[in-house]
């Protein structure tokens, strides 16, 4: 291989990890310095050019890494979870999506000018609202809790329904178009090969969940065996109906996703690692793909239809679907509002595109310019008016970093009572619900259940808490939790007391790949905890000011030990890896002995 195409790989590579690096930093949807860099690498500089980069591979491999992308992002649709979402959220998901088809396709086709089949293709393809943008928006802008849900669960059902959608629209048209073919093949025929590919994929995708919990797979093989059964099954479809692979890996994917398959978590981990290179670098190759004439494509026409889907199509869209909900008019402008279009949209119209052109819809190929429009402007636009709408609207929570305390004991509910005296969420969690009983008598908010069971992802709510310790008397419990939830609040947020072992031989210690933050002293475990405790230890707050400076309140002590910071009502825990500062007006949180601190 020359090495010039050695080296457009590198550049995708590192391009690729830089956006999402960036987007993370700055907290902005990642697909904005995708679109940036692959216009920069591609049209603008010339380095990337991916037809000379895969050659006749490019559409093969944007179709295989489409799949993958479906795949694991139909492992979230859970049907127990859909049935737990309020009416309203329902409601429009299951209205939304066809209403919202039916108008973008008559925009599509009245405004821009397309024909009938191109648009109505196309009208699925613009139902996908982008799950991949709108959760980081989401956790970034922590609106209000009916909001979020709608706008959640619209992203992840949408995603493979409005895929569906479109694939179904061009078969039907490919076909139509075919006068070789009979109406019976068409209206018959035809329905009843989808249906069966979706019985043999929903057939596979048991047996596959059957194979993963009889042990007949190694856990290290796993994730291995997935990507290779999608592609195999996505390749299998195709070959039997063209594009129908896309239909068969989502409903594979829903499948295993309604299996209790006990290793699922650790699958979709590495799933989401390999869906993220994915989005990546499929989208700076589309991007670098687009030549400044397909551009030109998008004519005044084309303008203004983007235009109606941003400021017409989409709020009518849910001002139809929710009425009869009770939602708040306040409520249905910011979710009207907001709709922004991801990877999966821009990669669908590269693969729907040229398949329409090769059928002999020549408009066909105006979808990629059209939909990367679309997608640059709705993610511009929403991502940097999300949050202010939002507030602007009074539908935005207060900024908050709660702690969810895993362990009931004496002295975690003196901590949760010290912390909801300060204004801080707090959160105790057991399954002992007789551990809980001086907590509640305390009003303190608990939670009596498994922190780690998927009842509680359903059940409880995270928005309030980002912080979280695990502090019962099991550590490698303790740590589990921690290795558990580090993905969704990031390592650096999961803390847990120390273990006996910390200090002992090496065989018995605990990976640090596995483990929480320490908090308080790494000398400390958890009978250590509570010994100081019943010999008069407790946790108090004491503010820093212009005579009093934290080194003087929190100086080392054998009878103090500095636990955090509040600052703003926003707790940061202390641990031997990093120990934040307080400044004038902040709050420092010790555990010290009641003698010595009177």
């Amino acid at each position: 291989m020359p090495a010039g195409l050695l080296s457009q790989i590198a550049v995708v590579s590192l391009a690729s990890f830089a956006a999402q690096w960036t987007a993370w930093k700055l907290h902005v949807p990642a697909i904005v310095f995708l679109l940036l860099l692959g216009f920069i690498l591609g049209p603008v500089a010339g380095f990337i050019q991916p037809d000379e980069l895969l050659g006749d591979l490019l559409q093969p491999a944007i179709s295989a890494a489409v799949a993958i992308i479906l795949f694991e992002g139909s492992l979230q649709l859970r049907f127990r979870e859909i049935r737990e979402i309020g009416h309203a959220v329902r409601r429009i998901i299951i209205v939304g999506a066809p209403l919202g088809w039916a108008l973008l396709s008559f925009g599509a086709h009245h405004i821009a000018g397309l024909s009938w089949p191109v648009a109505i293709t196309f009208g699925g393809i613009l139902v996908v609202t982008g799950p991949t943008v709108i959760m980081p928006m989401l956790r970034h802008s922590r609106v209000d809790a009916r909001v979020g849900s709608v706008l959640k669960w619209e992203g992840i059902i949408n995603d493979p329904v409005g895929v569906i959608f479109a694939v179904l629209a061009y078969e039907y048209f490919k076909l139509s178009g075919n006068v070789a073919l009979q109406d019976n093949f068409l209206y018959v025929q035809f329905p009843s090969i989808i249906i069966g590919e979706m019985l043999l994929s929903y057939l596979f995708g048991r047996i596959t969940a059957d194979v993963l919990e009889r042990g007949l797979m190694p856990e290290y093989l796993k994730a291995p065996f997935l990507v290779s059964t999608v592609l195999a099954l996505f390749t299998a479809c195709n070959l039997a109906f063209h594009e129908s692979g896309l239909i068969a890996v989502t409903i594979y994917g829903m499948t295993l996703a309604n299996k209790r398959v006990s290793s699922m978590e650790e699958i979709k981990r590495f799933k989401e690692t390999i869906t993220l290179l994915l989005v990546s670098g499929i989208f700076i190759l589309l991007t670098a793909n687009l030549e400044p004439a397909l551009l030109k494509q998008v004519d005044i026409r084309g303008v203004i239809f983007i235009a109606a889907v941003i400021f017409l199509i989409r709020p009518a869209t849910v001002f139809l679907s929710s009425l009869g909900t009770g939602m708040h008019i306040k409520q249905k402008l910011l979710i009207g509002w907001i709709a922004p279009r991801g990877v999966v949209c821009a990669a669908i119209a590269g693969v729907m595109g040229p398949l329409l052109v090769e059928a002999g819809f020549e408009d066909g190929a105006k979808l990629l310019p059209l939909s990367f429009g679309i997608v640059f402007l709705t993610v511009i636009l929403h991502g940097l008016t999300f949050k202010p709408l939002a507030r602007r609207l009074g539908l935005v929570a207060e900024e908050q970093n709660g702690l969810i305390v895993v362990g009931a004991n004496d002295w975690t509910l003196q901590l949760a009572e010290t912390l909801k005296g300060q204004n801080v969420p707090v959160l105790l969690v057991d399954t002992n619900w007789h551990r809980l009983k001086p907590a509640r008598l305390a009003n303190i908010p608990v939670y009596y259940g498994e922190v780690l069971s998927e009842e509680t992802e359903y059940n409880l709510g995270f928005d309030s808490y980002g912080t979280i310790l695990a502090a019962t008397d099991n550590s490698a419990y303790n740590s589990l939790v921690c290795n558990e939830i580090a993905p969704d609040f990031g390592r650096e947020n999961v803390f847990q007391i120390s273990f006996e072992e910390m200090g002992g031989p090496d065989h018995k210690k605990l990976s640090e790949t596995i483990t929480g933050r320490i908090m308080g002293r790494s000398t400390m475990n958890y009978y250590d905890w509570g010994r100081k405790y019943r010999n008069g230890w407790r946790f108090r707050v004491t503010k820093v000011g212009t005579d009093k400076s934290e080194d003087e309140i929190a100086a080392p002590s054998e009878f103090r030990i500095k636990i955090g910071i509040i600052s703003n009502d926003i707790l940061m825990i202390s641990s031997p890896e990093s120990d934040p500062q307080a400044k004038e007006g902040d709050m420092v949180l010790l555990f010290e002995k009641e003698d010595v601190a009177e």
